[in-house]
């Protein structure tokens, strides 16, 4: 990769070890390399969607603390949060759900964040720069971990050397976590897990939880979840069988299409009858892109440990809830535009966002009424940092992004690509990272 030298369209960035990345593009070259490369893929094989992963690239050494200190203190805080949007009418204002979701975050009552994956674009400053929380169902982190795992051996045998493994790098993790999780969280260790997910999702999204229940002797159950009924208990069943714990594939735009339809479920996640992944509060309040609104601004500081707060906070771009922006500051953001991005709060995939150097004049002021009237996520737009070294001389945009379960980092990969946006569902593309 090249010197950290200035560029009009951005900086490669310190933090990823130069001489790994060419000793596993020599690798990479090779039959083997190759074969290993392609035989990782994301997105849906069947729909003819399926990507290869890009080589894997490592950190340098040091920086995988401050990636763990990092991630737990943004869990800790997250959970400070849904705590307090409970009680407190400043975060309500800020942290908006729209109805009928906000009821139903309110009857929840949940309050733990359980997995988390941070979306990260560092700094040349040092700064880690965090552009998203997602508590949600986030399957690439198993992805990346069974391909750190396949190369391990290829790239040992080159002499190359690498840091210890990762949990996810273990190929039972995807049952394994969630077991440990419902047994800590109901007092019972499942011997039956439902996967929950549309009808319409591929299931190669969910097919790693399959397996690796599978391996660990729990029997699986493939459901979408309008197929729950209530039980006598008012718990869940399926097909007249009770079910207590389960892996939800399920995102928010879906929830909040499907919900006149998911009646006995939400009803079983709200009482608590239904164990799953990250519960109702935790989703649409850790997973809603306005949660950093509250993490950004310094006036929700005696919410947090101040530790935690001194940490994470420096680490947010300035963030705010564009509808309770003053006229000076929506003039501001209207006018700057290449200083500021957008985000509708509880879009996925990309789909909701709006970067301001990439969006001509018209469409951005079009946008800001749009995310005034709507209640938006606005935040200072960072530039992306840039991967170098493609056998033409090119670069790519790049993140790094890591997710822990019970605030503990259990997995990390990069995304690259062309677009600002680097969702792999757009044309970003996932590189397993070693830490």
């Amino acid at each position: 990769m090249a010197d950290d030298t200035r560029t009009a369209d951005g900086e490669s960035w310190p933090g990823l070890d130069e001489a790994f990345t060419r000793q596993v593009g020599a690798v990479g070259g090779t039959a083997e390399g190759r074969a290993l490369a392609e035989s990782h893929t994301v997105g849906d094989p069947a729909a003819g969607k399926a990507r290869p992963l890009g080589l894997p690239l490592r950190l340098r050494p040091g920086l995988r603390a401050e990636l763990e200190s990092l991630v737990a203190a943004c869990t800790r805080m997250l959970e400070a949060v849904m705590i307090a949007w409970e009680h407190d009418p400043r975060v309500r204002r800020v942290l908006t759900v729209p109805e009928p979701l906000g009821t139903l975050a309110t009857e929840a009552r949940d309050t733990r964040v359980h997995v988390l994956r941070l979306d990260l674009l560092p700094q040349p400053d040092g700064r880690w720069g965090v552009l998203e929380t997602n508590a949600n169902c986030p399957g690439g982190l198993a992805v990346v971990g069974r391909a750190r795992a396949a190369w391990r051996p290829l790239l040992t045998r080159q002499g190359i050397d690498l840091p210890r493994a990762l949990p996810a790098d273990d190929a039972t993790w995807t049952g394994r976590w969630l077991l440990d999780l419902a047994e800590q969280e109901t007092g019972r260790r499942p011997d039956t897990v439902a996967l929950l997910y549309p009808h319409h999702t591929s299931r190669n999204a969910v097919q790693s939880y399959h397996d690796g229940l599978n391996a660990l002797g729990v029997r699986v159950l493939h459901a979408d979840p309008r197929e729950l009924r209530t039980g006598a208990d008012g718990g869940a069943t399926l097909h007249g069988e009770p079910v207590r714990h389960a892996y939800a594939k399920i995102q928010l735009p879906e929830l909040q299409h499907l919900f006149g339809d998911l009646g006995p479920c939400l009803q079983a996640l709200r009482e608590r009858a239904l164990f799953v992944q990250n519960g109702l509060r935790a989703r649409l309040l850790g997973d809603n892109k306005l949660c950093l609104a509250v993490l950004s601004d310094p006036r929700f500081a005696d919410l947090f440990d101040p530790a935690d707060h001194r940490l994470v906070q420096p680490a947010v771009p300035w963030s705010r809830n564009i509808a309770h922006c003053d006229g000076p500051t929506v003039r501001r953001i209207t006018r700057d535009r290449g200083r500021y991005v957008l985000k509708s709060p509880l879009d996925t995939n990309g789909r909701g966002v709006v970067v301001g150097p990439d969006t001509d004049d018209a469409a951005w002021a079009d946008a800001v009424t749009r995310a005034v009237g709507e209640g938006w996520l606005v935040q200072e737009h960072l530039p992306s940092p840039r991967l170098r070294g493609g056998p033409d001389g090119s670069s790519a945009h790049h993140d790094v992004a890591v997710g822990a379960v019970s605030g503990r980092l259990v997995s990390a990969f990069v995304r690259s690509g062309h677009e600002a946006r680097l969702n792999v569902s757009r044309t970003g593309r996932l590189h397993p990272l070693y830490l």
